[in-house]
């Protein structure tokens, strides 16, 4: 579902900004530090998520001295042009609309739009807790399987009453009901969770030798509990300590990720450029998988690509995302430093964009179209 037509206003420092992509293949927004290239991104993501990626407050994503932003995109879907639109008011009012109708939810726009961002934070997959990683699989899976988003929200409300009872002391037959509701969920999602890296495991390895040359990768999922021993037995066993401390201590919310070689963690001997490689092939995987099941395009959000890549990485990950099929925003500060690795491939795509001072202009003559 590619965006064939983007149109923001009073967005960060974007005042009023209007352009049609590139439905597929290369978009390369560039631009000096400060100049609004990221923000573009933003808007983007903001239409697919109903957030932002870099604040957590919407008020800043309003233009300083205007009352509210919008967005509005046209998004192709089976040949058809479905508008999609976002606004936020500085007194916190919102509106997000899909096909001229109000979107029920943040999940619905989610599903309509699927998006993904490669940025400065990727690290975090690797370096921070496992709420990434978990993160990581239950976004694909939300995807995947019509059974995921059912099964996690049943999942997080027995946790949420389990633990609830636990901190309240009540009586262990009148947790018993939760306990159930836990353990029949959570088997279903750790069940949903392994199929998916499964699946995704052969397309990573791919990627990953393409990108780095590893040969070997395994994809380590660790359950979030003892799993020599069944879930059931694991809770009863463990209910004198969360009756202690109030919390459910074993379950599918504690659950990891671990990428090893040779069985051991790459993380312990990938230098920062490689972890970044690793976690684009990680990405780039869910997007083949998406494509591969649902046949449905992902959309690319690459913020900053040179940075801590050589000359040999980033050519190699250009060349993936190009070969893709799917619509690809990348931004630099210079068009040279994307464009100069596919001089020799003419059949790319591509499209560039200049933002200066919150204005964006296209080239008369897109490069390599």
């Amino acid at each position: 579902m590619p965006i064939s037509s983007l149109h923001i206003t009073d967005f960060r420092n974007l005042a009023t900004v209007s352009l049609q992509p590139g439905q597929h293949g290369l978009n390369i927004i560039c631009g000096q530090n400060g100049s609004g290239k990221t923000s573009l991104l933003e808007a983007i993501y903001y239409l697919g998520l109903g957030r932002s990626f870099r604040s957590a407050t919407a008020a800043r994503l309003i233009r300083q001295a205007a009352s509210q932003f919008s967005l509005f995109a046209q998004i192709v879907s089976d040949g058809r042009q479905i508008p999609v639109g976002a606004e936020r008011c500085t007194n916190g009012a919102s509106r997000l609309r899909i096909a001229e109708q109000d979107a029920t939810s943040i999940t619905e726009l989610a599903s309509f739009l699927p998006l993904r961002l490669i940025n400065s934070q990727s690290h975090h997959l690797f370096e921070s807790g496992p709420v990434y990683r978990r993160k990581y699989l239950d976004w694909g899976l939300f995807y995947h399987s019509e059974r995921f988003l059912h099964c996690w929200r049943h999942f997080e409300r027995a946790l949420k009453q389990r633990n609830a009872a636990l901190k309240d002391k009540w009586p262990k037959r009148e947790l018993d009901g939760w306990t159930e509701e836990l353990i029949r969920h959570g088997l279903e999602l750790d069940s949903l969770r392994r199929e998916y890296v499964r699946l995704l495991t052969p397309l990573l390895n791919e990627l990953a030798h393409q990108l780095l040359g590893i040969t070997e990768l395994a994809i380590c999922y660790q359950s979030g509990w003892d799993e020599n021993q069944d879930y059931a037995s694991v809770l009863a066993n463990s209910y004198p300590d969360e009756y202690r401390f109030g919390y459910t201590q074993f379950g599918p919310h504690r659950a990891d990720l671990d990428i090893q070689i040779n069985a051991v963690s790459v993380k312990h001997f990938l230098s920062r450029g490689q972890q970044k490689l690793l976690i684009c092939a990680m990405i780039l995987a869910q997007g083949m998988l998406l494509e591969k099941h649902t046949k449905r395009g992902l959309i690319y959000l690459v913020d900053d690509l040179p940075s801590e890549l050589d000359m040999l990485s980033r050519a190699k990950l250009i060349s993936l995302l190009s070969s893709q099929q799917t619509q690809v925003f990348i931004t630099a500060i210079e068009s040279e430093a994307i464009c100069h690795f596919i001089n020799d491939k003419p059949n790319i795509p591509v499209k560039v964009f200049h933002v200066e001072h919150g204005n964006v202009t296209s080239p008369a003559i897109a490069a390599f179209e």
